[in-house]
């Protein structure tokens, strides 16, 4: 079953995982790993090829990003064209997964499975492997740098409770605070408008 994506959420694995199968003799090893750019997921399929450097296939999906920036690979290691890489794929977006690598590495068992069945094994292999996984919801956010005086921190900081922003950093100044804060991208204006009238205007955005 697909996980339903909120307006400002999105879900990812929470940590390396792996599913092991057997179907029709050959050896299926399914793995996952969260990874937020491309040389991640690359340095994460590279470590599994040398784990299973005797494998028959290693073949695996990637994506990573979030809303428009989301960039996405695959590959079939040799299987045909379209039965291996792709159906993983599938099985992330099916998920509703973001920011994830799997990759799944086959030991032929000696029964050849056809394309439909490539396919059926790789899909499902990777779908129960998320299955198995540990899921965590994620928020889009959005940066925010604002300067406000000294005066106003405690206010400022109930503000940044209240939304459950995250404070990544506060800079004290000799007059004033600078903050920097991670905010619920679809509660940004709302944020922002309720730091102006909690301050009585005397916030800057930078």
């Amino acid at each position: 079953m697909a996980v339903k994506l909120g307006q400002d959420q999105y879900y990812q694995v929470k940590s390396l995982c792996r599913y092991e199968e057997k179907v029709k003799g050959s050896r299926f090893i399914a793995t996952a790993k969260p990874v937020t750019t491309e040389a991640e997921a690359n340095a994460f399929i590279e470590d599994i090829k040398k784990e299973f450097h005797d494998a028959t296939h290693n073949c695996y999906a990637w994506k990573v990003g979030v809303g428009r920036s989301q960039r996405y690979r695959y590959y079939d290691d040799g299987e045909p064209s379209g039965t291996a890489g792709l159906p993983i794929l599938k099985s992330i977006d099916a998920r509703g997964v973001a920011n994830a690598c799997i990759v799944v590495t086959r030991y032929f068992g000696g029964t050849k499975l056809g394309t439909g069945g490539l396919m059926r094994a790789y899909g499902k292999m990777a779908a129960d492997l998320l299955r198995s996984c540990e899921i965590e919801k994620r928020f889009f956010t959005e940066s925010l740098v604002f300067e406000s005086e000294f005066d106003f921190i405690n206010v400022v900081h109930n503000v940044i409770n209240t939304f459950e922003a995250e404070l990544k950093g506060a800079n004290y100044g000799e007059n004033v605070v600078t903050f920097s804060v991670e905010v619920k991208a679809s509660q940004l204006t709302a944020f922002k408008t309720k730091l102006t009238d909690a301050t009585n205007g005397q916030v800057r955005f930078r």
